[in-house]
């Protein structure tokens, strides 16, 4: 097996959302595998004593929504400063990507669209309809994940995700580890890149 990335991120993240394809492109050029982890990001926030940035101070929130929107312009994406639908409950849609996975289907896929929905589409994707509306619109087999979603059993896999990510010292998102070697956020990608370089080397 080559060089994995664990990708721990929460889909309602605006970091994850800007650095999503960018990321798939650097595990593309270098050959490596991308273990998608999606975050219950509340219980992370919690564990690291982080301040949500929902709740942050007003001059830290106004500088957020000036580098998103730097960023969206860099990626060339469409981006909402403040999404109607933001924050959400990210647990639906944790629960789908991960059911995804084990169906093999495209996690790249279901995981863009869900922070695609938050942040360009002024989508609520902790609703179940528009959920899987989101996944049809995706090319997926959303019927088919949201039954897989409601398996209970995925309760302890989202929770075990959370708690792996607590352990390895992940506080934000999106959190790219290359072995024992953790980057934050999307702005840290050439770094990653770097480190799958020296891996290989």
């Amino acid at each position: 097996m080559g060089a994995v990335i664990d990708y721990y991120f929460a889909p309602i993240s605006g970091y994850a959302y800007l650095g999503h394809k960018t990321l798939m492109d650097v595990a593309r050029s270098h050959g490596a595998t991308v273990r998608f982890l999606p975050l219950a990001i509340g219980k992370v926030f919690a564990a690291a004593e982080t301040t949500p940035p929902f709740a942050q101070s007003a001059p830290r929130k106004s500088y957020r929504i000036a580098d998103q929107a730097r960023w969206a312009k860099r990626r060339g994406l469409d981006m909402n400063a403040v999404p109607k639908f933001w924050p959400t409950d990210p647990v639906p849609a944790c629960k789908a990507i991960f059911a995804a996975g084990q169906m093999g289907a495209d996690q790249d896929a279901a995981t863009f669209a869900c922070l695609h929905a938050v942040w360009a589409e002024e989508r609520n994707i902790a609703d179940s309809e528009t959920l899987s509306d989101v996944l049809t619109g995706a090319g997926l087999p959303a019927q088919e994940i949201m039954d897989a979603a409601e398996d209970p059993a995925l309760d302890a896999e989202i929770d075990a995700i959370a708690g792996n990510a607590i352990a390895a010292e992940v506080f934000g998102s999106p959190t790219y580890m290359v072995g024992d070697q953790r980057f934050w956020g999307q702005d840290r990608l050439d770094f990653v890149a770097e480190a799958l370089a020296s891996e290989a080397a």
